[in-house]
């Protein structure tokens, strides 16, 4: 239906393929609020633009519907995705942990390939356009916008993305327009992002890098894990162990339960073969405590961790007793943190919460709600983990909306 006109609302990375694919059988114009598409693109994978990642699994998606993850990769996945850059002229290499980025390993060429192609395909880019009302009438959609009438559209992608990281241009106006027009909105919480850990003497080790295996512990279950570099902070603690267990921790704050977070220091060592290297290192029994633990920990790490875990540190090795060697054993592997208020969108990656997906027809990303609406990205309620799922949510889910316009 060459007639056919279609709006893209957002030129994040789910508008921009969605008006990509959408242009092949449809008019389309993409509204975007801010002076150019991609802002949060550029940001993403520390400017290199973490495309998306090797180990795509509903495992590593969250939500109250993660299963919705499953029809969606099973049409637009990993191959899919790589198969689309490819052919724009955008390969893309692996790094660590499955991370997949572009060769030119530059954001910026991302948004200017979308740019290039957006043109090629005649896209009608609308910048500093701010969509503020969608009106159904008769199957078609109306949309205003501050100083004009409203103009009306066949079909309408809203991709507004979710409220995380505003200094790229997020904002609550996706959840806003799409809960105008009767869905349920789920409410948006900020993911992968740094923690506060009200404890003054942990901020003394500010600065200090040290690879942990941490968990979040409720009732003594763990409900998130990881094993990366964990950074102090003057605040509490950052790096991608603490963003990678960020959104449990959050999530039971926000519901009223304090969880505690255990710090392993050493996560390639067992109990009995820890104990061994300890005993070594208080063979001298003049040593201070403190001053044998700086064998294996970097300065300042004895002294907080050993007094936060109610054990002397100036105690020679000398008096230790086997209790006190247990409690020093105890804080090395098992050193218990509680965390504080979450900190804001303002230095989240991406936020929980959202849309219901359970008003979304996975098949086409159409509103079961409105016809002729389609939603897509991070304004639903999947959130996924940091390492390039969010994006690849958002390619997935934008791709199959625009390949619904017919």
């Amino acid at each position: 239906m060459e007639n056919k006109k279609t709006a893209v609302i957002g030129g994040g990375a789910s508008g921009l393929i969605a008006a990509y694919f959408a242009a092949e059988n449809t008019r389309v114009t993409l509204f975007e609020k801010q002076k150019k598409i991609g802002r949060k693109i550029l940001v993403t994978g520390n400017g290199r633009c973490n495309i998306t990642n090797k180990n795509i699994d509903k495992s590593r998606y969250h939500g109250h519907n993660p299963e919705f993850t499953e029809s969606i990769f099973s049409q637009f996945g990993l191959a899919e995705t790589e198969k689309f850059f490819s052919s724009v002229g955008i390969p893309l290499i692996e790094e660590n942990d499955g991370k997949l980025f572009p060769a030119s390993l530059q954001a910026s060429i991302v948004t200017k390939v979308f740019e290039y192609e957006l043109t090629r395909r005649n896209v009608n880019v609308q910048l500093h356009r701010k969509i503020d009302k969608i009106i159904p009438e008769n199957n078609k959609l109306r949309l205003i916008t501050a100083g004009h009438d409203g103009e009306i559209f066949d079909s309408v992608i809203l991709a507004c993305g979710s409220r995380a990281f505003p200094a790229a241009g997020a904002s609550t106006s996706g959840y806003e327009l799409a809960s105008a027009l009767g869905h349920k909105i789920y409410e948006p919480f900020p993911v992968i992002l740094p923690l506060n850990i009200p404890v003054k003497a942990l901020h003394t080790l500010q600065g200090i890098k040290w690879d942990c295996g941490v968990k979040v512990l409720y009732n003594e279950r763990c409900t998130a894990s990881s094993m990366d570099e964990l950074l102090f902070t003057a605040y509490g603690i950052s790096g991608p162990a603490a963003l990678k267990i960020s959104r449990s921790v959050n999530e039971h704050i926000l519901s009223g339960r304090i969880p505690d977070i255990s710090l392993d220091f050493f996560p390639s060592l067992d109990e009995p073969d820890l104990k061994n290297l300890l005993n070594n290192l208080f063979i001298d029994k003049n040593r201070k405590l403190s001053f044998a633990l700086l064998g294996i920990l970097k300065e300042k790490m004895p002294e907080v961790i050993l007094s936060l875990s109610g054990i002397d540190h100036e105690k020679r090795c000398g008096a230790l007793s086997e209790k006190d060697r247990e409690k020093i054993l105890s804080s090395m592997k098992n050193f218990r943190i509680t965390p504080g208020k979450p900190r804001g969108f303002e230095e989240a990656v991406a936020a929980a919460g959202g849309v219901a997906v359970d008003e979304i027809n996975p098949a086409t990303m159409e509103s079961k709600l409105i016809k002729n609406l389609f939603i897509t990205g991070e304004l639903l309620d999947i959130d996924g983990d940091s390492g390039g799922f969010n994006l690849q949510f958002a390619w997935s889910t934008g791709a199959i909306a625009g390949m619904a316009q017919r």
